[in-house]
């Protein structure tokens, strides 16, 4: 059991990104803060996904 990667942080930051974009929906941010913040944290879960596999190889 190693401990965090750089690529698993890099992941954990593209998701609470994500988190922070969908905020600045909620406060006004429209349309475009939702979609965005969606993809975004997509973004990080497929990037994660594909960390986690190079860990365990």
């Amino acid at each position: 059991m190693g401990g965090t990667t750089k690529g698993s942080g890099w992941a954990l930051f593209w998701f609470l990104l994500g988190f922070t974009i969908l905020g600045t929906a909620a406060a006004g941010g429209g349309m475009i803060s939702l979609v965005a913040g969606i993809a975004v944290i997509g973004m990080s879960f497929v990037m994660f996904k594909a960390v986690r596999a190079a860990e365990e190889s």
